[in-house]
Formats: C-alpha cells, sequence, structure tokens
C-alpha cells in the first residue's frame, strides 16, 4: 500500500492557535460587563421599565439625547436640556457619530450604546497591551500588567467602610467608584466613552512616539488621526499627553525627520482643540459648562486610595526610573507631573482640572509592572513570585468585583427604572413633531434622550438654572402658581402628567389628553 505523503493537518495548529491575550481578555470583559445589565432587564421590578443604566445615570442620558441628535441627522450639538437659546457647536462627535450609525443600522440607541461599551472593552485591551508592550520589556512582566490594567480598581472602599471621614477638613470620597477613568475594569463597565478615549490616547500616544523614534510621517499621520479620535470624546487630553511627549523628545532628542512627525501629529489635531477651547467659553455654553459638578481637585488621600495598588508599586519603580532616564520614563513621569500642575496649581483649566485623568491608569500600571518585576520579585522563590504574582492582582480586583455584583443588588430602586406608563409616554412622544414637553425634573431626564424635544428641566449640569426650575415645575404639578401662563410664556407644546410625580389631578383648562397609560396623561397644547 503506497503511503500518501500529503500533510493535510499541518495547517491545523495555525487554525487553532490561542487567541491574544488582550482579545481573550477583551472579550472577557465586554461579557461579564453585560451581565449586569442583562439582569436588570430581566429583574426589573413589576410595572416598570429598566432605562438601561446603573453608573452616573445623569451623564449616561444626556449622551442618549446626542446619540438622538445624531440619528436624527444633525452633526453639531444643540442643546435640548434648556429652553435658553443655544446655538450648535461641534461638541460631543462621538456620540453624534454613534447617533448616526444607529441610524444607519436601524439599531435602537441603547443597544448601540452597549455595543458601543463592549467593543470599548476590546479596544482598550489592545491598545493597553499595544501601551504596555512600547514600555515594558520583559513578557512575563506585560502579562501581569495586561491582567492588573483589566481588573484593578483602588481601595476607596475602606473610605466607605469608615463611613467617607472628613479628613483635614476636606470629605473625603471613594473616588475610584465614582470616576470611571481612574480605571479600565469601571470605563468599561460604566460608559464607552472613557473606554474608548483612553484607548485612542494610549495609541495615539504610542504612535506619536514611535513616529519620533523613527522619523515616520506615515506613523505620525496614524497617530494624528488616533489624536482626533480622541479629541472627539475628549478634547482636552491631547494638551496634557501632547505636552507630555514634547517633553520627552526635547530631553532625548529625536532626528529632525522625528520632531517633524511629532509636530504632523500634534498639528492635525490643534485646531480641534482650539476651537474646543474657545466655544467652552462662548457664554451660551459657558452657562452650562459653568454647572458641572466634581471639577475641583480631590484631596490627596481620597485619591491615593482610589489608586493605592498601582501607586504602591509605581512608587518602587521611580528610583530606577529616576536614573536610567530615558526616552519612556521621561514621557510617564512627565505626564504624571503634568497632571499634578493641573489639578492643584493655579491653571487656566479650573472648570476643566478633574477631566485630565482618563487612563491615568497606563502610565500606572507600566510603573506597576517595573516596580513588581524588577524590586519585588527577584526577592522571592520561585513559587512564591507566582502566588505572588495572581494574589496582588486578585487584591487589587476586590473594587472591581464591588461594582460588579453591586447592581443587580439595588435593581428595586427607582432611580434605574420608570413606571411602564412613562416609558409608553416617552415612546408616544417620539415620533410626534419637535417641541418644548414641561414635566418633572426626574421625567424630563429622559425626554431629549427618547424623543427630539426639548425638556424645560431635565438634567443638573444642562439644564440652566436647573435647581431654580425644578423647584418651579415641581409646584406647578401640585397645582401652584399660573400653569396656563407659564404654557404660553414658554411654548409649551407638551405637557406630560405622571402619578409618579403629583398626587394632583390635572386642571380641566388642559382639555383632552392626545395620550393614556396608566399613570401618565400627555397633553398636546398645540
Amino acid at each position: 500500500m503506497a503511503v500518501s505523503t500529503a500533510r493535510p493537518l499541518a495547517v491545523a495548529p495555525s487554525l487553532w492557535r490561542r487567541p491574544p491575550l488582550w482579545l481573550s481578555l477583551g472579550l472577557a470583559l465586554a461579557l461579564v460587563t453585560l451581565l449586569p445589565y442583562l439582569y436588570a432587564h430581566l429583574a426589573a421590578p413589576s410595572g416598570r421599565t429598566f432605562m438601561g443604566f446603573f453608573f452616573l445615570g445623569d451623564d449616561a442620558n444626556t449622551y442618549l439625547a446626542k446619540m438622538r441628535g445624531g440619528f436624527d441627522g444633525a452633526w453639531a450639538w444643540t442643546n435640548r436640556y434648556t429652553t435658553e437659546p443655544s446655538q450648535p457647536v461641534y461638541f460631543f462627535v462621538y456620540w453624534i457619530a454613534l447617533g448616526h450609525l444607529a441610524a444607519l443600522l436601524h439599531l435602537p440607541l441603547l443597544v448601540t450604546f452597549h455595543a458601543a461599551r463592549a467593543l470599548g472593552a476590546v479596544l482598550l485591551l489592545y491598545a493597553g497591551w499595544m501601551f504596555i508592550e512600547h514600555f515594558v520589556e520583559d513578557p512575563g512582566a506585560r502579562r501581569w500588567a495586561l491582567f492588573f490594567m483589566a481588573f484593578g480598581l483602588g481601595m476607596g472602599y475602606l473610605l466607605e467602610a469608615m463611613g467617607k471621614p472628613v479628613f483635614l477638613g476636606q470629605k473625603t470620597d471613594t473616588l475610584d467608584w465614582r470616576m470611571p477613568e481612574l480605571s479600565a475594569f469601571y470605563s468599561i463597565l460604566a460608559l464607552p466613552n472613557f473606554a474608548w478615549a483612553a484607548a485612542l490616547q494610549a495609541i495615539a500616544a504610542v504612535l506619536t512616539l514611535r513616529a519620533a523614534e523613527r522619523g515616520s510621517l506615515k506613523t505620525g499621520f496614524f497617530a494624528g488621526l488616533a489624536w482626533l479620535g480622541e479629541a472627539s470624546i475628549h478634547a482636552q487630553m491631547p494638551i496634557l499627553i501632547g505636552g507630555a511627549i514634547v517633553v520627552a523628545v526635547l530631553y532625548r532628542r529625536v532626528s529632525a525627520r522625528g520632531y517633524l512627525a511629532v509636530a504632523l501629529a500634534l498639528a492635525m489635531v490643534a485646531p480641534y482643540v482650539l476651537y474646543s477651547y474657545v466655544e467652552l467659553h462662548n457664554p451660551e455654553v459657558s452657562r452650562w459648562s459653568g454647572q458641572w459638578r466634581n471639577n475641583f481637585a480631590p484631596d490627596l488621600l481620597s485619591l491615593s486610595l482610589a489608586l493605592a495598588p498601582q501607586l504602591l508599586l509605581a512608587a518602587l519603580a521611580l528610583p530606577r526610573m529616576l536614573r536610567r532616564r530615558s526616552r519612556g520614563d521621561v514621557f510617564l513621569l512627565a505626564w504624571l507631573l503634568l497632571l499634578a500642575v493641573i489639578l492643584w496649581a493655579p491653571t487656566p483649566a479650573d472648570n476643566l482640572r478633574r477631566r485630565f485623568f482618563d487612563g491615568i491608569y497606563l502610565p500606572l500600571v507600566v510603573m506597576a509592572a517595573e516596580g513588581f518585576f524588577t524590586v519585588v520579585l527577584p526577592r522571592l522563590r520561585e513559587r512564591g513570585r507566582r502566588l505572588l504574582g495572581f494574589g496582588y492582582v486578585s487584591f487589587a480586583s476586590v473594587g472591581s468585583l464591588f461594582l460588579l455584583l453591586g447592581p443587580p443588588l439595588v435593581i428595586s430602586n427607582p432611580a434605574y427604572s420608570v413606571p411602564n406608563g412613562d416609558y409608553a409616554a416617552l415612546q408616544w412622544l417620539s415620533p410626534q413633531p419637535p417641541g418644548v414637553v414641561l414635566t418633572s425634573d426626574r421625567l424630563g431626564l429622559f425626554v431629549p434622550a427618547y424623543t427630539s424635544d426639548t425638556t424645560y428641566v431635565g438634567q443638573y449640569s444642562e439644564t440652566y438654572n436647573w435647581r431654580v426650575k425644578t423647584v418651579e415645575v415641581n409646584g406647578l404639578l401640585h397645582g401652584q402658581g399660573d400653569l396656563q401662563g407659564f404654557l404660553v410664556e414658554h411654548h409649551v407644546r407638551y405637557l406630560v402628567w405622571s402619578t409618579e410625580d403629583t398626587n394632583v389631578v390635572p386642571p380641566s383648562s388642559l382639555g383632552t389628553p392626545a395620550f393614556t397609560a396608566k399613570g401618565v396623561e400627555v397633553f398636546q397644547l398645540y
């Protein structure tokens, strides 16, 4: 019998090759962080509809509103959370583009939002690996750093356990449970913009440094595209990271062509950064941005505990980095030093201070890997090294576990859902001709997110004079004040009257409601 010389299985190993670690972790995080939302959708209290968010719901609904603008065909943002004149500006381009994508694919906005969040997990793990690989040489240290980045959170839960005590006259806070930008896990779990911004920022930084080192204009061009993508989400970050890159290439010089490549990358994003700065000081915009919460610099104790697992190891790397002062070392240290200056020194960025934290875990995790693998592990035996590496990542993941398990425990809280009647009213309003809607602050939060309408009051920062308007509308819904005069003065087209907000019967002068569902009536006034 002749023996075949063919080797049909020769390609089999390549077909079954293990996927890259970043892809496996990214897909795992995308799935794991989706579970609380799926559970909430299936386990919503009887008679209520889960509205899709557990974390930063106020902000998340405004992002849906910006997506709605794109869904309706707009490319510039107009503030529909306030009735004061608001000129269109090219802010929130990322969200508006997602709205266009939803319209193109005929997808619900909320589905598109969470799809972007899941894709952000994969993109962030890819970008994180790219960033770590650029700065960390040891393969084992790279893998450990990626796990640490993916799951590590802070120790703010200690402050929560102590009741957020006052320290040096300032009340402390669990920042790592409130600021998604402080960790990759929370960024992926909460809102897609944080994951996408950090990912594009990491890619842009690495490509810009590579362009400088190789003198490659082509790489500089692609870096510029990444910077533009990042600026479409958070336009302030190229200032910080670009500044750190400039410090690094000036301290450790590159070729003339390398400087030209860096200049190309940063010049591509500079016009939009300048435009954003100018428009942010436009009176119609600044009255809204002036109401942002949490723009003050955080207290050092809260921030230290929020980043404690990373800082503990990163501090061990400092002496070696200061002695070596490679271009990468200078870049990472300049990033942290410039951030400290922005946070605590008098700067023109007072209203943006805490918006410069994007991707802070990236330099810290690289430094942590350096400290862990060059200072800690060499002092241990082989078995101890493996156990400590796993144990430290597990220790840093405790806060992430709390974030993951917390949402299913609070699904009965009415803050995360609305009565089915209220949801039906929003669905009825969606295809109607747009106009001004008068309803409670609670329901007004959802109006621009689910309809093309403008709400009189709805969100703490984007509704101008929000507190006063909230009290004013609450009084009108409880039979206090001149409701008819208010409706005429503010050109209100729709009045949504929900028993969730008031036990007062709507006045008969409103006529017959255009839409009725359990617990809610919608009056169309013209």
